[in-house]
């Protein structure tokens, strides 16, 4: 009975599979081990009984039968044979093992290899070896039966019965004839306690049946393979286990009640699997009676009818709040019975979208007792949002943070502009804080102060490129918020700590700590990690122990918290998930700082005020604070104006000042004003801001009337690229494009070749079509770019023959992009002297990746009497290796043109430029170097430079008016600054003050190669953006680790290819190009 007692106990223990055999050289017939001339034979001999009891066995359960099909099969003959889909060979000495598929480490003599299983050899006298098989089952239904199984074939092997124990791992029988195998007397015996340990095996499958029922469906999951690897990398900080798998799975919210019990969400329908054996429906968890190790003693099921349930929150009179994808409800217990039988609706979303994680997310309570909640970006879907009280809010692609009453009345707008808001808290002045996960291909992750009438700039409508005129991430666009500070990959949670935030990183694999300085109206951090895991450490939610005040200080307080740990990086339901309990030892944490919240500071008591609506300001007053450097006081300003602007006509509008008119636009579209009363008045606006905002207005709103306004600035002769690209993306969101952004390839492709449009309209379009893919080359490919489909050399020839200069210029910049079949066009325009200087210049500039092919050309070019020309040659020159006649030549011609002296003395001796000049870290030095140079700065060489694929390569990361690539900072606007001193030291140490949101990461592979870039996604597989602009996706597997790089992309010294004059036509050019001009 005690074995009949211990297999029902392992009943409880979970759904892991443990066959272990051991055999020593007297007893065994299943695994024999000697050595013959440096090699190992292994003699299995497992009697033809083994199958048939598999086959019983696995009547009884489909777990068993999973068992058997999991594995191939074992055939050692001479030392060599295949384990599962592993290849195995093990010779003499210390012994060696070679793996197909997977990972070999080799420690001391003991070689290990991982699959789906675990392959042990370790040495145990010189004559036996002692085997372990660790075997991974799917979740099945029948997980009693098999623990009963499990119990059975321990005890089995230990009393000699091995048989069973090679019937459970392999599906097919070993046969093997070996000098080694057992008498028949001694097999005879061993098949009898078999048979009889059958008896006891089919016993305790019945006996433990009667528990199936009871178990949770997590009990079902696989045995534990997937370790945390994770500690405390900060004084004071513990970290200890609550909960795991197999009594909790995927989890997606956690709170905590005054008597300190854990409620958890624990997700069954999320992207369920076809297979998935576990609840049809969500279950609210209760854990409880934690020991001395922290472990909960006590798991309760609270409910258990929801699905794409995505938060959960304790409220009063012991309501349960919680968070579907398309609703907020609550559930209470009524009966006293422990479990919930009372549901109610808070809020109720109406939408053809049904993604789990992008709609309801993300409760909270605020200090005055109202529900605080979120909705994600919903595919750009409409929805429809009702409160109990009738109260509906509707939107699209801009997601929301709402209030309402704890009963669901009251239900306003917050904010919007988010991607997806799943983690938001409130601290105790009411300040609202919320994790923003990142759209993927604009990156990063962002950590929010949430103001009331905030927009956070993001729009999912707009399509999924990195780029869109009316889409921010970081404050970009006039009246958007910026965020506190990128965040880890993956946010799901967040809380506050003192001063600051605690906030999971999901993709990160880590615990941050964002402590909170106060800049202006709003907030600065840089995050401190203070738990770090490995790749099956994935922190979602946080809750803090409501025993605790955080905000309150008090000396040697420990403060806990608790967390979830989704585990997997796979987003479907797969039967893992852990809960940790999360201690700060205050006496120990000096990195936390000052418990105690600040007061306001003038500025955020400002923009507080004019939130409020009961501002004071005048309209004039309130038109220069909308103009404020602090984005949150503009931001408030502007709410403020709102509320004003119903009072407004166009005839004193259109008075104002064009910066007070830009304003204008915002608050009236922010006042939801008429747009017939407005919009035709501010299109026909000479000032290119308040077209540009009106135009966004058009495309924001979806106003399809004014499609023919929006063709209209299109035809216009004097448009600028920022009106014009604004101009693409309106007329591709009227005509049910949105989501193409600007990249509509057929539509651009028809304005390039239309002859009636104005030279400069086809210029811009050309600019816009697309030359490279997002995703990057196959190894050991070279990324090039590529003329557009139904783009063609003879198409840019006849753009040329129009013989306007802008045109002219964006026909040979295209040609640029593809030197190897436009070399002849581009040195036959660069070598006419009939030609513009300009266009002469930028064709050679376009030829520099053939420079070595164009050798002559350049060496005619350089004695050019056109100091454009000439100069722009010599750059060529500079790249290449020449030889001694050549340079003697070049020095020749130096003598004819001393006005390019330092262009020729480069050309013949670039490495001069490294030396007599300042340090890098000098600033001033070469400040005073550059404003010392005589002469103009030449705006256009500058352009060139930017732009130059062999001297600074600039748009190899930088995109600026409409070219280059995406992967640093969009420079366009850099202008606005105006701080020159900043500007160069940005040049000479471009990792010195490297934006958090730009910040490289280098993955290493299993193989040892190494790729640099910025993160764009983490789960199953890795994603990130190269130094080229296009993505590179790696499998999580062939992952050794990712490391954050403190060196940009920017290379270091790039000034030391440039001389000084040719680093001030440089400066020039970006500082001449602000918001509301035209780089063109």
């Amino acid at each position: 009975m005690g074995l009949l007692a211990d297999m029902i106990c392992n009943l409880k223990r979970g759904w892991a599979v443990w066959v272990c055999g051991e055999v020593s050289s007297g007893v065994g017939c299943y695994l024999l081990h000697r050595r013959e001339g440096g090699k190992t034979e292994f003699c299995p001999d497992v009697a033809g009984f083994c199958p048939g009891v598999a086959w019983i066995l696995s009547l009884f359960g489909r777990g068993l039968s999973r068992c058997a099909l999991n594995w191939e099969g074992l055939t050692l003959r001479s030392g060599a044979g295949y384990f599962g889909r592993q290849a195995v060979k093990i010779d003499g000495g210390a012994g060696e093992l070679r793996s197909e598929v997977g990972r070999v480490s080799v420690l001391g003599d003991v070689p290990r290899a991982r699959a789906r299983g675990e392959l042990q050899y370790a040495s145990a006298g010189a004559d036996q070896v002692q085997f372990q098989q660790q075997v991974q089952l799917c979740p099945v239904r029948s997980a009693g039966f098999v623990s009963g199984a499990t119990m059975i074939i321990r005890r089995a092997v230990r009393i000699g019965c091995l048989g069973w124990c090679g019937a459970l791992a392999y599906k097919e029988p070993l046969m093997a004839a070996c000098r080694y195998c057992p008498p028949p007397a001694l097999k005879r015996e061993i098949i009898m306690k078999s048979l009889s340990l059958f008896v006891l095996l089919v016993t305790s499958m019945l006996v433990s049946s009667s528990h199936a029922a009871d178990k949770s469906p997590a009990d079902q999951s696989p045995a534990d393979d997937r370790p945390p690897q994770v500690k405390a990398v900060q004084p004071g900080v513990t970290l200890s286990l609550v909960a795991e798998q197999p009594q909790l799975s995927t989890p997606t919210g956690v709170d905590v009640d005054e008597q300190g019990r854990v409620w958890v969400v624990a997700t069954h329908t999320h992207f369920r699997p076809d297979d998935y054996e576990g609840p049809e429906h969500d279950e609210i968890l209760i854990f409880s009676d934690l020991d001395k190790a922290g472990r909960a003693q006590k798991r309760q099921v609270f409910y258990n009818a929801t699905d794409a349930t995505m938060d959960l929150e304790l409220g009063p009179d012991g309501w349960v709040y919680l968070a579907e994808r398309d609703r907020i409800l609550r559930i209470k217990d009524t009966d006293g019975d422990g479990k919930a039988d009372v549901e109610e609706n808070i809020a109720v979303l109406e939408s053809e979208a049904d993604y789990p994680h992008n709609g309801l997310e993300g409760l909270a309570w605020d200090n005055q007792g109202k529900l605080i909640f979120a909705i994600g970006e919903n595919f750009a879907k409409d929805w429809t949002l009702t409160g109990t009280d009738g109260t509906k809010i509707t939107g699209a692609g801009k997601g929301g943070i709402f209030r309402c009453t704890a009963d669901g009345k009251q239900l306003k707008r917050i904010a919007e502009g988010f991607w997806n808001p799943f983690g938001i808290c409130v601290r105790a002045d009411g300040e609202i804080f919320a994790a923003e996960n990142d759209p993927g291909e604009r990156p990063p992750c962002r950590v929010l102060h949430i103001v009331e009438g905030g927009d956070y700039g993001y729009e999912r409508g707009y399509g999924s490129e990195a780029h869109h005129p009316f889409v921010a991430w970081n404050g970009e666009l006039r009246g958007t918020l910026p965020m506190i500070h990128p965040s880890g990959e993956a946010p799901c949670g967040i809380a506050p700590l003192g001063r600051g935030l605690l906030v999971p990183s999901w993709g990160d694999h880590s615990v941050d700590f964002f402590p909170l300085t106060q800049q202006g109206a709003s907030f600065t951090s840089k995050p401190i990690t203070i738990v770090k895991g490995g790749r099956y450490f994935r922190p979602s939610c946080i809750a803090a122990d409501p025993k605790d005040t955080p905000h309150l200080p008090e000396s040697g307080k420990v403060l806990t918290w608790y967390l979830c740990d989704w585990v997997d990086g796979r987003y479907q339901a797969h039967g893992y998930g852990r809960v940790w309990k999360l201690e700060i030892d205050l006496t120990k944490a000096d990195w936390v700082g000052p418990l105690e919240l600040e007061p306001p500071t003038k500025e955020a008591k400002l923009a507080a005020d004019l939130r409020s609506g009961h501002a004071t300001q005048s309209v004039k007053e309130l038109l220069q604070l909308a103009q404020n450097q602090d984005p949150f006081v503009a931001r408030a300003a502007l709410v403020a104006l709102s509320h004003k602007a119903s009072k407004w006509t166009p005839a004193e509008v259109m008075k104002w000042s064009p910066a007070e008119r830009v304003q204008a636009v915002l608050a009236l579209q922010l006042a939801q004003a008429e747009p017939a009363t407005w919009i035709p008045v501010f299109l026909k606006d000479k000032n290119a801001d308040v077209q540009f905002e009106t135009i966004r207005w058009i495309s924001d709103k979806g106003l399809k009337a004014y499609l023919p306004d929006v063709e209209q600035v299109l035809a216009q002769s004097d448009l600028d690229y920022q009106r014009f690209e604004a101009a693409i993306a309106a007329w591709n969101t009227l005509n049910g494009k949105a989501l193409d952004g600007v990249r509509n390839p057929e539509m651009l492709l028809a304005r390039v070749e239309d002859k009636q449009s104005a030279p400069q309209i086809r210029a811009y379009a050309l600019r816009m079509l697309p030359t490279q893919s997002r995703s990057a080359p196959k190894a050991g490919q070279q990324v090039v770019t590529q003329f557009p489909k139904g783009l063609t050399l003879a198409m840019l020839e006849e753009l040329l023959a129009v013989n306007d200069a802008e045109l002219s210029l964006e026909a040979v910049r295209t040609l640029s992009g593809n030197p190897i079949v436009s070399q002849k066009i581009l040195a036959e325009l660069a070598a006419d002297p009939k030609q513009d200087s300009v266009l002469r210049a930028e064709a050679i500039a376009g030829l520099a990746p053939q420079a070595e092919q164009q050798i002559g050309l350049m060496l005619k070019l350089a004695d050019s009497p056109d100091q454009v020309v000439r100069e722009e040659a010599l750059r060529c020159l500079r790249s290449i290796q020449l030889t001694d006649a050549q340079k003697k030549q070049i020095k020749t011609l130096a003598k004819a043109h001393p006005d390019s002296k330092d262009a020729f003395e480069a050309a013949v001796n670039p490495g001069a430029l490294k030396t007599d000049r300042p340090a890098l870290t000098d600033t001033s030095a070469w400040l005073k170097a550059v404003e010392g140079v005589k002469g103009s700065a030449d705006v256009e060489s500058g352009r060139r430079l930017f732009h130059h694929s062999r001297l600074t390569n600039c748009a190899h990361c930088h995109r600026h008016s409409g070219r280059g690539n995406v992967v640093g900072p969009d420079l366009s606007s850099l202008g606005d600054r105006q701080d020159r001193a900043w500007l160069l030291r940005s040049i000479l140490e471009p990792s010195r003050e490297m934006a958090p949101e730009y910040q490289p990461r280098t993955i290493i592979l299993t193989d040892g190669r190494t790729f640099t870039g910025i993160r764009l996604r983490s789960y199953v597989k890795e994603t990130i953006r190269d130094a080229h602009g296009q993505n590179k996706t790696f499998d999580r597997d062939d992952v050794e680790a990712i490391v954050e790089s403190p060196v940009s992309f920017m290379p270091q010294g790039l000034v030391h290819a440039l001389t000084d004059r040719e680093l001030r036509d440089l400066i020039a050019f970006l500082e001449s190009h602000s918001r509301g001009q035209t780089a063109d």
